[in-house]
């Protein structure tokens, strides 16, 4: 090796100080092979950072591993969505998992949780040095910055329902496209599709995606919903939930939603909860859950702070990033806004009264605007008790109008995604078939959790 020298003229050459070579160096003999004659060292290779990094690694594995895949985790609203994706990998033992938390406005919770997992997390710089095998994600921001083989997508709602906000839209305020699902989201500086697999719940997704963001057509994958059929086996064990959440045979579970922002059931509701522990009979319970942004966005304490004057009136919340399915799969009714959840639970049979809608941020023909349709909204006027026998009247229509955008691969969502992931892979699947496990019940605030 040859390193310079700032001072004396001098370089060092295999422990030999030998003068400083002029511009024009004459010409020398070849040296005579002997005593102290040195080999010349061989041209160095060009090795890339990403090779590189990625042999160093390998000289450290234990199992074979054959492909690594990485989970690229924005919120804990997303990492919920990919506990269901990647469940088909981790039994792989072909398989590598490792972790990464993108940057976002909303990742709050993120590290905590991925450190209660247990599993291999990777800082955000790293993960953008890298090359892995697959990217897997529930967001598409900031997707196209990790180096992969391919990446996949999925949405983290009930398929693609809200607008792009009016505020962070460069357009007109009439010509805004459905998030996710637009040139903006889908596509790099060069125009090039970020996606090789892009999940979509319902043959109608293609459609706006044809019209919005032809470029990523090919790469799209009508696939169903893997939360809705993973809801529906946890309602399957409805009794379950119920008795871990402290249910009583006779009482009736009414179950409380709000999505996040200023047009949110909290935001523009915020008694309701209270209203509804205080008003509702004894043979009543109410169980609120919040959307995991709401936590990110003002902290646990303040949230469950919030809820101190509801708790006093019978209330419960289920705590801080828990997942809301254990909830839902126990539940007699849901009062909620123009979140998913309102979608997931009239698909499961679960009677709807919304509190209002927020028709300016939700696309029209999205599958929780049909829902508004055939939906009664709040009167804060009346009897809450006859407001939920009115949802109870309009479960049925409730249900027909969203179980075919829901079920549209309803059962087999676990073997296509499964399928697809192995494809993308190049690997050939695992002979045990596809399923989904329970997930857990939820926890709920214990009161010495609510803050002096």
């Amino acid at each position: 090796m040859t390193t310079g020298s700032s001072s004396g003229g001098i370089r060092r050459l295999a422990g030999r100080y030998l003068p400083k070579a002029s511009a024009t160096p004459s010409p020398r003999p070849a040296p005579k092979r002997g005593r102290g004659w040195i080999k010349p060292p061989a041209a160095a290779k060009t090795v890339s950072p990403e090779v590189e990094t990625e042999a160093r690694e390998e000289r450290w594995n234990t199992m074979d591993i054959e492909r690594t895949v990485l989970v690229a985790v924005h919120t804990i609203t997303s990492l919920i969505r990919l506990e269901d994706i990647v469940l088909p990998l981790e039994d792989d033992p072909r398989v590598q998992l490792v972790y990464t938390q993108v940057p976002d406005q909303f990742g709050e919770g993120v590290e905590n949780r991925l450190r209660d997992m247990e599993v291999r997390v990777l800082s955000w710089g790293e993960a953008t040095r890298r090359k892995f095998d697959l990217v897997v994600a529930a967001s598409l921001h900031r997707l196209g910055d990790l180096p992969a083989t391919a990446r996949f997508a999925a949405p983290h709602g009930a398929g693609y329902n809200k607008l792009w906000p009016a505020w962070a839209w460069p357009g007109l305020k009439d010509d805004r496209p459905v998030y996710g699902l637009d040139r903006a989201s889908l596509l790099d500086k060069d125009g090039q599709p970020i996606v090789d697999a892009l999940l979509l719940p319902h043959p109608a997704h293609l459609s706006t995606l044809s019209r919005q963001c032809p470029e990523a057509v090919p790469y799209a994958v009508v696939a169903g919903d893997p939360c809705y059929d993973r809801l529906l086996v946890c309602r399957a064990h409805r009794e379950h939930y119920r008795e871990r959440l402290g249910i009583r045979d006779a009482q009736t579970l009414v179950a409380v939603s709000s999505t996040w922002g200023p047009r949110s059931l909290l935001a523009m509701n915020h008694d309701l909860p209270r209203r509804l522990a205080s008003e509702l009979p004894a043979n009543h319970r109410v169980i609120a859950t919040v959307h995991p942004a709401v936590w990110a966005q003002h902290g646990a304490r303040q949230v469950r702070n919030r809820f101190r004057e509801a708790h006093a009136a019978g209330l419960d919340v289920v705590d801080t990033y828990e997942d809301w399915r254990g909830l839902l799969a126990a539940a007699d009714f849901l009062v909620a806004d123009h979140g998913s959840l309102s979608a997931y639970a009239a698909g499961a049979g679960i009677p709807v009264l919304l509190s209002h809608f927020a028709d300016g941020e939700v696309d029209p023909d999205s599958i929780v605007a049909e829902l508004a349709r055939h939906s009664p909204l709040l009167d804060p006027q009346a009897p809450l008790v006859g407001q939920l026998a009115a949802a109870r009247e309009a479960q049925p229509a409730q249900w027909q109008a969203v179980h075919d955008r829901l079920a549209a691969r309803q059962g087999v969502s676990a073997e296509i995604v499964r399928e697809t992931l192995y494809r993308k892979l190049s690997l050939t699947e695992l002979p045990h078939p596809a399923r989904w496990p329970l997930v857990p019940p939820p926890k709920l605030v214990r009161d010495d959790r609510r803050g002096p």
